[in-house]
């Protein structure tokens, strides 16, 4: 099997104000670096993609500096940019080792279809998926 790649779903963020500005939260950042520490190796990220919304930037930020892997935006993760078949082609394009940071409901959606069951997916989760198959396939899913 190769190297898995990652969807995640951006950490707690605030409410209100514009939608592309919204900020992770103190609690956010705080649960979802506790998960990064505990995932450990689990998370062998080479390179980060973030949806170029403010809070998905800021989990992008925190899961880069856990990994050390490089950071950056794409527009193509921008929330309603796509949806969950959208989201597992560009992983797949991306390649293993990959994490891509993006919204519900595209995660979830990506999430469900390689797990084959909706599964629930709040602020902060980690999903790691093999698509080095023609179906891709949910090996793990941690939330904080």
């Amino acid at each position: 099997m190769t190297s898995p790649v990652f969807l995640v779903r951006h950490a707690e963020a605030e409410s209100g104000g514009l939608d592309a500005d919204r900020r992770l939260t103190p609690n956010g950042k705080a649960s979802f670096s506790g998960l990064l520490e505990r995932l450990g190796t689990d998370l062998s990220v080479k390179r980060v993609l973030a949806s170029p919304f403010r809070r998905a930037r800021e989990t992008a930020h925190l899961l880069a500096h856990a990994t050390g892997a490089t950071a950056e935006s794409s527009d193509d993760l921008a929330s309603g940019h796509a949806g969950g078949q959208e989201l597992l082609g560009l992983a797949r394009e991306s390649g293993a080792g990959t994490a891509l940071v993006g919204h519900n409901p595209e995660v979830a959606e990506a999430v469900a279809i390689a797990a084959g069951k909706p599964v629930p997916v709040p602020p902060g989760t980690v999903a790691a998926l093999d698509l080095s198959g023609p179906t891709p396939r949910l090996l793990w899913l941690r939330s904080p």
